[in-house]
């Protein structure tokens, strides 16, 4: 249990969690190959995973294929392909 601080509650500063941040991908064959950022290219080395997300039909149509990536640099790194879009973001957790 946390003790109450006592503080004033606001919503003013609320903000979503791990919001998507558009990243450039090289890709083959519908896979991703590369990241680049703004300092450097990152070769993907392994995908560990590949899923599908579709939703939100009733609404604002969601179809994000996710990817899993182990990177040259020793990083894991979770990327979408917003296929309603076209464009590819990274989404950390």
């Amino acid at each position: 249990m946390v003790a109450y601080s006592g503080a004033t509650i606001r919503t003013d500063n609320v903000r979503a969690l791990n919001t998507p941040k558009p990243v450039m991908v090289i890709v083959e064959q519908g896979l991703p190959m590369k990241l680049i950022t703004r300092k450097t290219e990152i070769a993907v080395m392994e995908i560990r995973d590949i899923w599908i997300v579709q939703d939100e039909w009733w609404r604002t149509e969601i179809d994000r294929q996710y990817f899993a990536l182990f990177m040259a640099d020793g990083e894991l790194r979770t990327v979408f392909h917003d296929r309603m879009e076209d464009t590819w973001y990274e989404q950390a957790y």
